[in-house]
């Protein structure tokens, strides 16, 4: 801290040293230190603003309101004074500037001093220790003052002149303050352009609030060439402006309008100020050549994806002349080029006297960069430039492909397929039109659709680009398509639907196709109907081009088929020599019934002995029945018999007679019982139960008998020796 301090105090001193002495009014010092770039500070009235110029050199701006007071390059030691201000530039690191200001106060108070006195002066109290006609000795707080006559001492913001016998007091009752940059900032893409003498040339500016308040900019031109007009010019409506006011975050464009005189000559430099922004901008000026050329517009504003023209004069002052032009700079992947009368030009010849307008035409990119672009042309080897503000691209959007397919005659195709670099596969919708997004770059489209030769283009497409194309297919002379709604068909014994089959002539002729199934088992048979509620069989189909017709097709199984799986294959051959094939699978579907008649449902059978009695079993289906079995439920100790025990097959419209015997134990008391009789088959079931009457042998009767009477007399007997007792 020590040495910065001394330092400091070093540039002051060898920045007072080079002021010359001055025995007049006397300098106060007001300001000690170091500004930035942007920075103001507030001086009394005046306003001191450190910026930089276009070539990042250091100047100083002083202000008295809204008026330039002066404008000076920064030099170490260099004075520059305003009025009664002195500003005194120290060392500059490319950011920061150390100066020092001194302020020339006006006369407050004229004293005659008396030895021993004190005096106070704007709040200063100093005492007279001593005074002679060479000097007077003031004290002021701790300190002894030795001033001679004729000149002056500073202490703070006081200045006291001992002047033959009398004591001049200067009070310099100014206030410094910092005032922070504002936050805005000036573009301008030329600094230096080379015009001819009374050309007309404008300069676009570009002015952005970066802050998050509004503000209002003063515009002034600070210096020009004599007789040159110079005018700071709205950049849409042209008419001069003085002031501006931007919102926070709006960005204002301006021009700076220059028109050269007829004798203009040498350099021109430009100085012009936006607010507290210096711009400075130097023209060039060439000498009126043989062939003048006027450029009305330099720079354009315009999105990516445009095209904009500038437009160029020439006018010839000499004899007839070949003028030509090229352009020798431009941003990559930009088209310019020159236009006149409608086509791309190199060279012309231009008659004396006559004017000729051409013009550049720029095409910019779709995924141009926001921001200025130059493009420099050469006309008859001088140099011109242009520029163009992309303010808003399409870089790296997708770009939207609408493909339209259409036949010869451009009828749509529906349902083509299209190929996209041969890895992406879509398919057109039924108006024949296909609308995807991709990446931009370059593509191979590729439509393919039976019926039709195949079709390819290449494309490009662009950042965000939109872009519609048609491509068309060839129909083919002959070409027809099959469809059916299924190839799986239901056939049963009994009545059944046709199936509709729908032959399409795709071709551009007319053709006749014949029809045939092959492949189905012997003693099937079947018919091509002309619609579904005929019998009118048909064998071949004339069908005019691009129309349809359909055909109903009806299987007819024979009587002995098993119901299962069939396939067979449908051909359809058009008189142009073209086959169509297809696989059919044919499901034959059958009836499964089995009829079970009991010949009797009632048996009577003595106890310990058999019965027989009949079951018929026939199949009025329409598909056989497969191993039948029987399964009995009797009661215990009874013995049942089916014979025969299996059948294996009953055929459709067959009939099987099977004996059920049954034999009763000799211990079975006599009463009713019943038999159930289930039969299963691998399609169906059924059930049913036989009731059987069981009665007892004539001995037995007898038995019976006797054994209720020896059973009564007992009872008898018992009654009657109670009763004695």
């Amino acid at each position: 801290m020590k040495k910065f301090v001394l330092s400091m105090l070093t540039v002051s001193l060898l920045l007072l040293s080079l002021v010359p002495p001055i025995t007049a009014q006397p300098w106060v010092e007001v300001f000690q230190g170091k500004i930035k770039v942007g920075e103001s500070l507030q001086v009394g009235d005046y306003q001191i603003k450190l910026t930089l110029s276009k070539d990042y050199l250091p100047y100083i701006i002083i202000y008295q309101g809204n008026d330039i007071k002066a404008l000076q390059m920064v030099k170490f030691g260099g004075i520059i004074e305003v009025d009664n201000l002195r500003i005194i530039p120290g060392s500059f690191d490319g950011e920061q500037l150390f100066l020092i200001i001194q302020y020339q106060p006006q006369l407050s108070q004229e004293i005659i001093p008396k030895v021993g006195q004190s005096y106070t002066v704007d709040g200063y109290t100093f005492e007279v220790l001593n005074m002679t006609n060479e000097n007077i000795t003031i004290k002021l707080g701790s300190m002894e003052y030795v001033i001679k006559n004729g000149s002056y001492d500073v202490y703070d913001k006081l200045a006291l002149e001992y002047l033959d016998g009398k004591l001049l007091v200067y009070v310099a009752d100014i206030t410094v303050e910092k005032t922070p940059e504002l936050e805005y900032e000036i573009h301008y893409t030329f600094d230096a352009i080379t015009a001819k003498a009374g050309d007309s040339v404008d300069i676009p500016i570009e002015v952005i609030n970066k802050g998050n308040d509004d503000i209002t900019l003063p515009l002034k031109i600070i210096s020009k060439p004599l007789n040159w007009d110079v005018k700071l010019a709205d950049a849409q409506k042209g008419y001069e402006v003085s002031e501006i006011t931007l919102k926070a975050g709006e960005v204002r464009y301006l021009n700076l309008a220059v028109t050269l005189p007829e004798d203009a000559s040498g350099t021109g430099i430009i100085k012009f100020s936006i607010g507290k922004e210096l711009g400075e901008v130097k023209i060039y000026v060439q000498q009126r050549e043989e062939i003048d050329v006027k450029l009305s517009i330099l720079s354009i504003e315009s999105e990516a994806g445009e095209k904009v023209a500038f437009p160029i004069m020439l006018t010839n002052y000499g004899s007839d002349k070949v003028v030509n032009v090229q352009v020798v700079e431009k941003p990559k992947d930009w088209d310019a080029y020159f236009i006149l009368n409608g086509v791309r030009i190199r060279s012309f010849l231009l008659p004396s006297a006559t004017p000729q307008e051409l013009s550049l035409i720029v095409e910019i990119p779709r995924n141009a960069e926001l921001g200025t672009h130059t493009i420099r042309v050469a006309i008859n080897n001088n140099s011109y430039s242009f520029s163009v503000f992309v303010y808003k691209t399409y870089k790296g959007e997708k770009a939207t492909l609408s493909l339209s397919v259409v036949d010869d005659e451009g009828n749509p195709v529906p349902k083509a397929k299209v190929c996209i670099n041969e890895t992406t596969t879509y398919f057109t919708d039924t108006a024949g039109q296909l609308k995807t997004e991709l990446d931009p770059g370059k593509y191979i489209i590729t439509i393919e659709k039976k019926g039709y030769s195949n079709a390819s283009k290449e494309i490009e497409l662009l950042d965000g680009e939109e872009k519609s194309i048609t491509m068309a297919l060839q129909r083919a002379p002959y070409y027809f398509n099959v469809e059916m709604d299924t190839d799986t068909l239901s056939v049963s014994f009994e009545y059944q639907l046709p199936y509709e089959i729908r032959i399409v002539n795709l071709g551009k002729n007319d053709d006749e196709y014949k029809l045939s199934l092959v492949g189905l088992p012997n003693e099937w048979a079947y018919r091509f109907l002309r619609d579904p509620q005929s019998n009118v069989e048909v064998s071949s189909i004339s069908i005019n081009s691009g129309q349809s017709k359909s055909v109903w097709l009806k299987i007819i199984p024979s009587y002995n088929a098993q119901p299962g799986t069939y396939h067979a294959k449908l051909i359809v051959e058009s008189s142009s020599g073209i086959k169509f094939e297809k696989e059919l699978e044919i499901e034959l579907i059958g009836n499964y019934e089995l009829d079970v008649n009991l010949m009797n449902y009632q048996l009577s059978v003595q106890a310990g002995k058999e019965v027989s009695t009949r079951i018929i079993l026939s199949n009025p289906g329409t598909a056989p029945i497969t191993n039948i079995n029987f399964d009995i439920k009797a009661p215990d100790g009874w013995e049942v018999t089916v014979s025969p025990e299996r059948i294996a097959k009953l055929d459709r419209g067959g009939y099987q007679e099977v004996t059920l015997t049954i034999k009763v134990p000799d211990t079975t008391p006599a009463g009713e019982y019943r038999v159930t009789i289930t039969v299963k088959s691998d399609q169906t079931e059924w059930e049913d139960s036989i009731r059987v009457r069981v009665r007892q042998s004539s001995s037995s009767a007898y038995l019976g008998i006797l054994i209720l009477i020896l059973t009564f007399g007992a009872v008898i007997f018992m009654m009657r020796r109670i009763g004695r007792r």
